[in-house]
């Protein structure tokens, strides 16, 4: 039986047990890691530490088959995690070094992560550090204040230090845009593939489950939640979410679209990374971000998207940033849950003893 963890602090006043080991170390790291964003909430990564080495690795059990059929934005989830663990390893006085193995081994593994020497954190570290526990997707409607002035300039700064591209959506693009969105909700809610997987992950507001996402995160009711996976299952909501969000990406006074220069395992690690610095940099000027995934999961409207922007880049995520009400955290499965017990090695073959002839 898994252990829970029975420590009510608030991540962010907890102290590194520089007294213990390099591995406990980690462990305790990993306890920032989880706290990233992923599609559905699904929380697709798995962690082996042994001594000084931490090996991510992407948790292909928690695919999305209908929405996510080559596993983009799986890894991207996991890249968000290691920015996640980057940041608190800084903020506690430690450089990282990372080697990228996405897309290069057949376990899984997308990358390795060790302690490195003692170093000072920074302002611009704690910023992103405190934020962590705050950053929130919120799905609810946003205001229509403007973000502050060169925010979303300092948000392109921020995907540039990962080498990723933070594009805002010009005025002349935003409508042939916001058609490409509400035609990407009407094709996957005809999908009855796409509304079981959605379903599958969508929790009444009761839920002991550590993931997915429980009704309060669209504001619902308790009894609404409760009836929400049988609707989302049998219902074709694809006109009504079109027109909402439609109106949504039209209405945004900051709609962000992240692209990498490539587009294959280790560039979709890179712009999970990049977008939790976007997250976490937006969170800590007061904005919430939500994101528009249909038009880019649907492969002919992403190839549409970037005829309209005009860019060479590979689009991965849109979305937009903005001021709305202060919404609840999702579940989060515990570090136990996800840390895997490093795999023995094979026993080397002994040679066959050769009996003495008669």
């Amino acid at each position: 039986m898994r252990r829970v963890e029975t420590d009510a602090r608030p991540l962010s006043v907890r102290t590194l047990p520089v007294w213990a080991g390099p591995a406990e170390r980690m462990r305790f790291l990993v306890g920032y890691a989880v706290l990233a964003p992923s599609r559905h909430n699904v929380q697709p990564w798995a962690f082996e530490i042994e001594g000084d080495e931490l090996r991510l690795f992407g948790d292909f059990h928690r695919s999305l088959h209908a929405v996510d059929p080559r596993d983009r934005e799986l890894i991207m989830g996991c890249g968000a995690a290691l920015f996640n663990l980057r940041v608190a390893a800084a903020h506690f006085g430690y450089a990282t070094s990372v080697e990228v193995v996405a897309g290069s081994r057949r376990d899984g593994m997308l990358a390795r992560v060790r302690l490195e020497e003692r170093r000072s954190t920074t302002p611009q570290i704690e910023e992103l550090f405190r934020a962590i526990p705050r950053r929130r997707t919120n799905r609810l409607p946003l205001d229509s204040r403007e973000p502050p002035p060169g925010l979303v300039a300092d948000l392109a700064r921020e995907a540039a230090l990962e080498g990723a591209v933070l594009r805002p959506v010009g005025e002349n693009e935003r409508r042939a845009v916001a058609e490409l969105v509400a035609e990407g909700d009407r094709r996957q809610w005809k999908s009855p593939r796409y509304r079981a997987e959605l379903a599958a992950w969508t929790r009444s507001n009761a839920t002991r489950r550590p993931d997915g996402m429980p009704g309060f995160a669209w504001g619902m009711s308790n009894a609404a939640s409760w009836v929400q996976p049988v609707l989302v299952r049998l219902a074709d909501a694809g006109p009504v979410e079109a027109d909402r969000d439609r109106r949504r990406a039209l209405a945004t006074k900051a709609l962000l679209v992240l692209e990498t220069h490539g587009d294959v395992p280790a560039d979709w690690l890179l712009a999970g990374e990049a977008l939790e610095r976007i997250l976490l940099r937006a969170t800590a000027s007061g904005l919430y971000a939500s994101y528009f995934n249909s038009a880019i999961e649907e492969p002919e409207l992403r190839g549409r998207l970037r005829e309209v922007l005009g860019d060479m880049g590979a689009p991965q995520l849109m979305f937009r940033v903005g001021y709305g009400l202060d919404v609840r955290p999702t579940p989060r499965r515990p570090v136990d849950a996800v840390l895997r017990a490093v795999r023995e090695a094979p026993p080397v073959p002994q040679p066959l003893a050769i009996r003495p002839s008669t």
